[in-house]
C-alpha cells in the first residue's frame, strides 16, 4: 500500500513501515531510518503499543548499524515498554535480547545478563523455540565478555543441540554457533581445533551466501595466525575479509585496527599510523571503548617507532587518561565504596552489640534487685523468675554474638578479595581486574543477602563456594581445578546450614594446601547425608597438613583469622542449638604413603 492511499492512522503506519523495510532491503539505511522514525512518531501519537514495539525495535537496530549506540538503546527501551503491554511474547523476548546485546557491547554486563535472562525466560516459559539458538548465542557472547568460559560454553552447547531442529536457528545463528565453538577452542589455546571450526564456518557461509560469516571466519583465523607470529598470513586474511564485510562503521574501525596492529608487528609504523589516525578521527569511535583504546595505543607506538617523540608522548598521555576514565577509576571507586560499606556495617554491629550488652547488664541488675525483694516474701517464686530471665538474657547474648561472628567472617573474606583486585591494578592487568570485580560483585551480593540469616539453603552455600573458587582461579596464584559433588538424594532447596561454615576450610585448602606445589592442584568438595547428619568433605592433593605445620613460617600463616572465627562459631552454635558441629583433619600421607594432601570432614547435625 502506498502512503498516499492510507485512509487512517493504522494503515498509514503500516504503509510507512513497509516503505522503510523496502529501503533497508535495497541498501538505503538512512532513508529506511527516516521512514521508520515517521511511522514510530504516528504510532506514539495514537498509543499503538504493538506497533511502537515492532517499529521501535526495527529503527533501534538501524541506529545501531549507523553507530548511534545511545539512541539505539533508548529506542529499544521504548519499544520494550510498549511491547510488554501486549500479548506478543515473541516480540518482547526479541527486543529484550536486542537490548541485552547493546548493554553487552557497551560494557554494562549487569544489565546485559538481566535483559538476556529475561528474554530466555519468556521464550522457554511460552514454549517458543523459534530462533532460540539466536538467544542462546547472545547469552554466550555476554559471558564471553565477562570471561566466564564455563557459562559461555554452556550456552553454545544449548544452541548446538537445537540447531538442526526446524525453526530453531537461522543461517546466521548456525554461523554464530560454529564461530562460538572456534572461540572457545581459541581461548583454550587449541589453535588447530579453532582453525578447523573457522574453516567449517567459512564453508557453511559460502554455501549459504552469508558474507558477514565469511568475514568473521577470516578475521578470527587471522587473529590465531597473529598469536602464532605468522603476521603476513594474518594480514592477507584481514585484507581478504574486507570484501565480505557489511561495511558498517564498526566493521571498518575493527578491520583498520587489526591491520594497524599487524603493520606494527611487521615493522611498518607509517602504515599503522595512517590507519590509527583515520580511526581516531571517526566520531563513531566514541561508542566502541575497546577499539578506541586500541587506536590510542597504536598512535603512541607508531609515533614512537617513527621517533616522533612529542606526538608519541601526547598520545600516550591520552591513552592513560582514557584508560583510567573507563577502567581504573571505576575499579578504585568500586573498591573504596565496598570497603567503606563493610567497615561501616562492622562498626554499626559492634556498637549494637555493646548497647545490647549494656541493656542486658541493666536488666540483670533490675532482676537481681527484684529477686532480693521477692526473696523476703517468697524465695521459691523469686528464684524461678531469676533463672527464667537469666536464661532468656543468655540466649539473647548468644544470638547477638553469633551475628557478630558472621559479620566478622564477611569482612575478613572480602578484604582478601579486595587485595587481589588491588594486586591486578598494580600490575596494570585491568582486564583481569574488571573480570575479577564482576565475579566478586556477584559473590558480595550473596554474602550481603545471607549475612543477616542464621541458616541458609544448602544450594545457596554451594553456589557461594563455587563463586569463591572461581575467584581464586582467576587470581592465578594456584594452578588448580575443583569439583563440587552433591549427593543426588539431598534436597538442596530444603536442607539448611549456618552460612559461611564450610568456606574457611575451602580457603585453607586453596591458600595453604595447594600453595607452592609444582604440580596441578585438585580440590574435591562433597556433600552427603548420613542418617541425621550432613557430611561435608574438603579434600586436596596439596602438600599435606603435617608438612605445613613443620614449616615455621607456614605454621604462623596457618593461624588464619577465618579458622579462629569458625571455632568460636562452633562453640556458639553448640550452646544455642544443643547440637555439636564436629570436624576432623587428616593428612592423607598417614593412610597411604603414595598420597599427599589433606582431608577435612565436617559433620553438621540436620
Amino acid at each position: 500500500m502506498l502512503v498516499e492511499e492510507a485512509s487512517d492512522s493504522v494503515s498509514k503506519i503500516d504503509a510507512i513501515y513497509d516503505l522503510g523495510v523496502y529501503l533497508d532491503e535495497n541498501g538505503d539505511l538512512d532513508g529506511s531510518t527516516e521512514q521508520m522514525e515517521k511511522a514510530l512518531h504516528i504510532a506514539i501519537n495514537v498509543n499503538a503499543h504493538e506497533k511502537i514495539g515492532r517499529i521501535g525495535n526495527y529503527v533501534a537496530t538501524n541506529y545501531l548499524m549507523q553507530g548511534d549506540m545511545d539512541r539505539s538503546t533508548k529506542t529499544y527501551k521504548l519499544a520494550l515498554d510498549h511491547a510488554e503491554l501486549t500479548d506478543d511474547y515473541s516480540q518482547i523476548a526479541k527486543i529484550s535480547m536486542n537490548l541485552a546485546e547493546n548493554f553487552n557491547f557497551s560494557g554494562d554486563y549487569k544489565n546485559a545478563i538481566k535483559y538476556g535472562l529475561n528474554s530466555l525466560k519468556i521464550k522457554e516459559s511460552e514454549g517458543d523455540w523459534v530462533r532460540i539458538c539466536y538467544h542462546y548465542m547472545a547469552m554466550s557472547n555476554i559471558f564471553k565478555e565477562t570471561e566466564d568460559l564455563a557459562k559461555r560454553e554452556e550456552y553454545i552447547n544449548l544452541a548446538y543441540s537445537k540447531k538442526d531442529e526446524e525453526g530453531c536457528a537461522s543461517v546466521s545463528d548456525i554461523a554464530k554457533i560454529y564461530n562460538g565453538l572456534g572461540g572457545v577452542a581459541q581461548q583454550r589455546l587449541q589453535y588447530e581445533k579453532a582453525l578447523a571450526y573457522y574453516d567449517t564456518l567459512k564453508i557453511f557461509c559460502e554455501e549459504n551466501g552469508f558474507n558477514q560469516g565469511i568475514n568473521t571466519a577470516l578475521i578470527n583465523s587471522a587473529l590465531i595466525y597473529q598469536e602464532q607470529g605468522e603476521y603476513e598470513t594474518a594480514l592477507e586474511l584481514v585484507v581478504e575479509s574486507d570484501a565480505y564485510a557489511d561495511q558498517t562503521m564498526y566493521d571498518s574501525i575493527f578491520s583498520d585496527n587489526c591491520k594497524a596492529d599487524l603493520y606494527l608487528s611487521l615493522d611498518k609504523p607509517l602504515l599503522a599510523l595512517n590507519l590509527a589516525l583515520k580511526n581516531i578521527n571517526r566520531p563513531e569511535l566514541d561508542f566502541y571503548s575497546a577499539e578506541r583504546l586500541k587506536s590510542l595505543k597504536f598512535l603512541y607506538e607508531a609515533n614512537f617507532r617513527l621517533k616522533n617523540f612529542d606526538e608519541a608522548y601526547r598520545w600516550n598521555d591520552s591513552l592513560h587518561v582514557y584508560q583510567d576514565s573507563i577502567r581504573s577509576q571505576d575499579v578504585r571507586t568500586a573498591i573504596a565504596d565496598l570497603e567503606m560499606q563493610y567497615q561501616t556495617e562492622k562498626k554499626e554491629q559492634q556498637i549494637a552489640l555493646l548497647q545490647a550488652e549494656n541493656l542486658i547488664r541493666q536488666q540483670e541488675r533490675i532482676v537481681y534487685l527484684a529477686v532480693s525483694v521477692v526473696l523476703l516474701l517468697l524465695f521459691a517464686v523469686g528464684a524461678l523468675l531469676y533463672f527464667k530471665n537469666k536464661r532468656e538474657n543468655d540466649l539473647h547474648l548468644i544470638q547477638l554474638r553469633q551475628q557478630l561472628l558472621r559479620s566478622q567472617m564477611n569482612p575478613h573474606f572480602l578484604f582478601n578479595a579486595l587485595g587481589s583486585i588491588q594486586n591486578f591494578m598494580y600490575k596494570n592487568e585491568t582486564k583481569k581486574a574488571a573480570s575479577y570485580l564482576g565475579n566478586f560483585a556477584r559473590l558480595t551480593r550473596s554474602i550481603l543477602e545471607q549475612s543477616a540469616e542464621e541458616f541458609i539453603l544448602l544450594s545457596d552455600e554451594v553456589e557461594l563456594l563455587k563463586n569463591y573458587l572461581e575467584l581464586e582461579q582467576i587470581r592465578g596464584k594456584n594452578n588448580f581445578t575443583y569439583t563440587i559433588d552433591v549427593d543426588k538424594n539431598i534436597d538442596t532447596e530444603f536442607v539448611k546450614i549456618p552460612p559461611m561454615l564450610v568456606q574457611p576450610f575451602v580457603e585453607n585448602a586453596v591458600k595453604h594446601g595447594l600453595r607452592n606445589i609444582d604440580y596441578a592442584g585438585d580440590l574435591v568438595l562433597s556433600f552427603n547425608e548420613v542418617e541425621d547428619d550432613l557430611h561435608v568433605v574438603v579434600r586436596d592433593n596439596g602438600c599435606g597438613i603435617n608438612k605445613q605445620i613443620k614449616n615455621k613460617k607456614e605454621s604462623k600463616a596457618h593461624r588464619s583469622m577465618s579458622m579462629e572465627i569458625f571455632r568460636e562459631r562452633q562453640v556458639v552454635l553448640s550452646k544455642k542449638y544443643k547440637k555439636e558441629i564436629r570436624f576432623f583433619i587428616t593428612d592423607l600421607s598417614e593412610t597411604d604413603s603414595l598420597q599427599s594432601g589433606t582431608e577435612v570432614k565436617i559433620i553438621i547435625p540436620l
